[in-house]
Order: C-alpha cells, then structure tokens, then sequence
C-alpha cells in the first residue's frame, strides 16, 4: 500500500479540520483516531469537524472501522462531521462509516461550499 498522509488543523473556538489522502492503513487509522481525542482535549469548545478525504487513494478494511471508531467518538460528544470527498468510493466510505456510527449529525459533501453551508444551516447543540 502506499505511503499515506494527514493533517490535523484546530481552529478555535469550535473547528477541527483533519485531511486525510494517500492510502489508508490500519495503524495509521488508529492514529488518527489518537490524535483527535488528544485535539478534543485541548480543544473542549469543539462543534465542528471536517474530514477532507478527496486525496484519498486507497484503504484497508480495518482502516474503515478505525474510521468508523472516530465517527462514533464524534457522534457521542455531539460534534457535527462534515465529510469532504470527490470520488464515488470515497463518497461510499464517508456515507458507511457515517451510517455504521448512527451519526445523524455527519453529512457527505462534495464541495468546501456545501459543507460550509451546511455547518451553517443547523443550530448545533
């Protein structure tokens, strides 16, 4: 598989935006997840994350369900998740890891302009 990349951006008071491209591997999912705790921590205020996956390029199984652990993570402080995806299987990975973590505050978007709108659209909790 090969090398894969993410970054983790926190924008106080409420924004946490991770990026995440290349491939995918069951480690690196386990990591991601570890670094968003640590985000969260240090960033108590937290309402929104996106997670811009458009430079992904290939994931695991496990890499899927270390993805789906973070959403649930999400889902039970009541962080609304923006997905920002552009391919069909990207779109399908967001949209189960989504619906396996019964997350009715993540959504699925195309453009940074959608997912914007949305987070503006809905008074969070």
């Amino acid at each position: 598989m090969a090398q894969h990349r993410f970054h983790l951006t926190t924008t106080p008071p409420d924004r946490i935006t991770i990026e995440i491209g290349g491939a995918l591997g069951d480690l690196i999912a386990e990591e991601l997840t570890a670094k968003t705790v640590e985000a969260l921590a240090n960033q108590a205020t937290t309402k929104l994350v996106l997670l811009d996956i458009r430079g992904l390029t290939d994931f695991t199984v496990m890499a899927r369900v270390g993805l789906g652990t973070c959403q649930k993570l999400l889902r039970r402080r009541q962080i609304r998740t923006a997905w920002l995806v552009s391919t069909p299987r990207q779109h399908g990975l967001a949209t189960l890891v989504a619906h396996n973590a019964a997350d009715d505050g993540a959504g699925v978007f195309q453009t940074l302009a959608q997912a914007e709108a949305w987070f503006a659209s809905k008074k969070l909790t």
